[in-house]
Parts: C-alpha cells; sequence; structure tokens
C-alpha cells in the first residue's frame, strides 16, 4: 500500500478532470491533486480472489471488482458514462467546443463497442485494468467517472488516433486537450516545488511512539533556528507549540538549562538525547530568556504577535512552501497516507523550503518517506525513538464505570458522548472528571489537561476524544477505550 500511494505517476492525471468545480484543479499548491490521487487509488489485497459476478444497475457508473471483468465492462459503461450531462459540462467547463466534444465522444464510443478499446495495446496503453477496482461502495460511480474522462483524453491524443479524429474535430481541440493533460501530468509530482528544488534540504525523521521525546527534540530545534516552522494536524497543537515558544518553554537544541538535580519529575520524559545528564527541557512556567516572537495560523484562528516574526505555528493545510526557513516541524507524518488529509503532509514533505526539514510521527511512516525523497534527491536522516515510559494495557471495565479510579483515563468518539461519560463517571464513583476534544477552545483544553495532571486538584479522570492521541501529554495510570471496553 506504501509504495502504491506514493508512486506517484501520469495516472494521476484522471483526478483534475473529473472535477465538478472547473478551474478548482488550478491550485498553486497542489493539495487538491494529491488529496483525490490518494482517495483514488487502493491496493487489491488479493487480485486473484474471485467474487460473485454482480448485476449493474441500469442507470449508474457501477463497476466489476475482479480484473478480468473490466474488459468486458468497457463498452457498457463508456456509452452510458458519455451520455451524462455532467460529462458534458465538465468537457465544456474545460474550453472544449460542445460540437467537437460530441463528436469525440460519439467517436469513443464507437471505438469501445467495436473493441478497439480492449486490445493488448489499448489495455496496456490507458490502463483499461484500473475499471476492476477495487472501490469504496459509495464513491463506485465517481472513481469510474475519474477513469473513463483520463481513458477518453489519453485516447483523444494517442498519435495512433491522430488521422482519424482530425478529420472529425479542428486540431486545434485535440492540441488544447493535450494542453490540459500535460497540465495535469503528476509523472513528477516534486517538479511542481521548483523553489524547494533549488536548495539541498535535509530532512530528519525523529520516529517512535508516544511519550518517547521525538516530537520535543524536533521543537528544541525550531527553538534554536533563526526561522522556522511548526505545522501540525491540529488547531489544538498549533496552539500549544505556540503557547509554549511564545512564553520560552521550550529550551533551544544546545542550551543546559541546568543539572538533573532540578528535574520536574512530571516532565523527567522530555530529555534531549545528546545530554547525558538528564536535563529538563521543557519548563512549566517559561523562562524569558528562550520566548520567541511566533505566529500562530490555523483555519479558524490567526494570532500575529508581529508580521515578521521569525516562527510559525500553523495547522499542516495552511502552511506555504513559497516561505524560505531554517528548521521546519511537520508533526504526525503518518498522515501522510490519510485518504481525506494526506495530501498536504505530501506537499509539504515535497514543497516545504527549509534547511532542515523535521518529520515526526510513527515508524510506519518510514517506506512512504523515503519513496518520496526518491523523486527530491534531499539527504535523509532517521532517528528513532523508545518509549520512555511503560505503558501497561488494563482491564476492561466490562461496562461497570464504578471500577473507574483516580488517574484513569477514558477515550471515546464523540462530544456528546464525553459529556454522557462525564456525568456517570461523576455520580457513579465521586470523582471529578475533566475533558478534552478536537473543538475545545485550546485555552481550556490546556487548563483541563493541566487539572487533571496536578495531583493537588480536584479532578481525577480524564473523558476525552481521540484527539487525545496527538500531543497532549498526559499523567495517565489507565486509559480506557469506551469503543471496546464497556
Amino acid at each position: 500500500m506504501q509504495r502504491l500511494a506514493l508512486t506517484l505517476c501520469a495516472r494521476c492525471r484522471l483526478s483534475i478532470f473529473a472535477s465538478e468545480s472547473g478551474g478548482a484543479w488550478l491550485r498553486p499548491n497542489g493539495q487538491l491533486y494529491f488529496r483525490r490521487f490518494r482517495s483514488s487509488f487502493k491496493p487489491r489485497s488479493n487480485p486473484n480472489y474471485s467474487r460473485p459476478r454482480a448485476t449493474l444497475p441500469k442507470n449508474s457508473l457501477g463497476s466489476p471488482n475482479y480484473p478480468e471483468d473490466a474488459i468486458s465492462f468497457l463498452p457498457s459503461v463508456v456509452e452510458r458514462w458519455a451520455s451524462l450531462s455532467r460529462v458534458h459540462k465538465r468537457l465544456q467547463s474545460f474550453g472544449i467546443p460542445r460540437s467537437d466534444f460530441q463528436l469525440l465522444l460519439k467517436e469513443f464510443v464507437h471505438t469501445a463497442r467495436s473493441g478497439e478499446l480492449t486490445t493488448s495495446y489499448a489495455i496496456e496503453k490507458y490502463d483499461v485494468i484500473r475499471l476492476s477496482g477495487p472501490f469504496p461502495e459509495n464513491r463506485k460511480a465517481e472513481m469510474i467517472d475519474r477513469i473513463l474522462t483520463n481513458i477518453f483524453y489519453s485516447w483523444v491524443i494517442d498519435p495512433k488516433n491522430k488521422s482519424r479524429l482530425e478529420g472529425s474535430v479542428p486540431a486545434s481541440t485535440i492540441v488544447g486537450m493535450q494542453q490540459l493533460l500535460n497540465a495535469a501530468d503528476l509523472t513528477y509530482p516534486a517538479d511542481l516545488y521548483p523553489q524547494a528544488r533549488e536548495i539541498k534540504r535535509k530532512v530528519i525523521m525523529h520516529v517512535g511512539p508516544t511519550n518517547s521525546g521525538k516530537t520535543h527534540n524536533a521543537l528544541r530545534a525550531l527553538a534554536a533556528a533563526k526561522s522556522g516552522l511548526y505545522a501540525g494536524p491540529l488547531r489544538l497543537l498549533a496552539h500549544e507549540v505556540w503557547e509554549r515558544l511564545t512564553l520560552g518553554q521550550i529550551v533551544p537544541l544546545g542550551d543546559n538549562p541546568g543539572s538533573a538535580a532540578t528535574a520536574d519529575p512530571v516532565l523527567a520524559p522530555d530529555i534531549l538525547e545528546e545530554l547525558q545528564n538528564a536535563v529538563p527541557t521543557v519548563r512549566k512556567d517559561g523562562n524569558p530568556k528562550y520566548a520567541r516572537v511566533c505566529n500562530l495560523l490555523t483555519g479558524e484562528e490567526q494570532r500575529i504577535l508581529h508580521p515578521e516574526a521569525p516562527l510559525l505555528s500553523a495547522t499542516v493545510e495552511m502552511v506555504s512552501s513559497g516561505v524560505m526557513f531554517d528548521v521546519a516541524v511537520v508533526d504526525e507524518i503518518q498522515m501522510v497516507e490519510d485518504e481525506e488529509r494526506g495530501g498536504a503532509w505530501t506537499s509539504a514533505v515535497l514543497g516545504l523550503c527549509a534547511n532542515e526539514l523535521h518529520l515526526c510521527g510513527e515508524e510506519r511512516a518510514v517506506p512512504i518517506i523515503q519513496e518520496i525523497l526518491k523523486e527530491t534527491g534531499d539527504e535523509l536522516v532517521i532517528k528513532r525513538y523508545e518509549r520512555l515510559t511503560p505503558l501497561l494495557l488494563g482491564e476492561p471495565l466490562q461496562g461497570d464505570l464504578t471500577r473507574v479510579r483516580k488517574g484513569d483515563c477514558l477515550v471515546t468518539f464523540s462530544r456528546t458522548r464525553i459529556f454522557e461519560l462525564k456525568n456517570q463517571v461523576e455520580k457513579l464513583t465521586g470523582l471529578r472528571c475533566a475533558v478534552a476534544y478536537g473543538r475545545l477552545p485550546p485555552e481550556v483544553r490546556s487548563a483541563q489537561a493541566a487539572l487533571f495532571n496536578d495531583q493537588d486538584s480536584e479532578y481525577d479522570v480524564m473523558i476525552g476524544s481521540d484527539a487525545l492521541g496527538m500531543g497532549l501529554n498526559l499523567c495517565v495510570f489507565i486509559a480506557f477505550s469506551i469503543l471496546g471496553s464497556l
């Protein structure tokens, strides 16, 4: 899956022509390209598996789910596809005259009926086997639309069909379609970011489990840089990093803040690997000596402390590839394979202009990044981390909330359920519960985490969403997933 996800090839061109949004594919940052590519292709878990033959709905763009039927499927689906009004509107929105694309579609249908699209040449040239999927059931018609659009454009510009088609439509129409296809060609996606290709970047991957110090070591490099960027998956994380940088809570790389005797036991896991004496590198109250001017930019919030602030903390979708940084940190890099948001991480890896690019996340992201960087020629250094505190699996609650104890953390997956559990636990146990979830204002979320971590406060239990798994540091005795425990 990883290799398939990042072998960005000419097949990706189909994505933009299946867009209902006209010129939306012209976004300069390329994120639309990658997002749609990632959601368009999935590997078959067992390509030799044969399932019962499906019956296609009369007016739909269904598809077979096994390769051997793609060839027989093509003629019937091409005719239905060529008659769709959305296909006509899309072609017209790209500047192709109606009279011309109607003639081309008619000839395309005739070619499919005659079997010319299922010859060995055509199968290899247009990659017809893509029609075998598999596709998510709720997106099957959309995916078939994209593939047929790509096959249609490739067929039109094929030199083998030149003499036949130029007798039906002007040569300028075919040239125009060739230019559109060339504009969408992602055979070499790294070339979309010429500024990043002009510099020799050093890419440092920090990979390891939660609470291993990987992200913090990258943030120390950021705190020591003349200019830098933090890009994370959540506005809460972006806000937290912004707050820590502006308050001077992160000790810059190379600075020794004190001796091991002064270490705060709560913060002891945050240790520099190059220091031998276990010096704490996060300060709860901050230190003006380490405070940096940093701006905050997310989809919901902007805090511009200074127009020319040297540091920026942002959500990854808000990152610009046109700004030069000494150090850039991209968090949760395993999100690069996410179907919905992975394009933003791909664009960041390919396009960020930084002398040092730090990528923090899970081990499973390593092969993907290695594939991407084959196209860029950047130096890659991989630093692996071990968990600094033990992770023990507790006994399941088995539906009995009276077994919740002080220091426990309950994880569920909706805001409504979080507050339901809060009320139930407080009623059954008498323990007070702090809450944390993605849409909670950053200041409130930080305050709730601090109350839970403070052993002298009255808050004994944390109840939160899966946002807890992305950067929120908690002193947890036992964590229970409500999805499977109750």
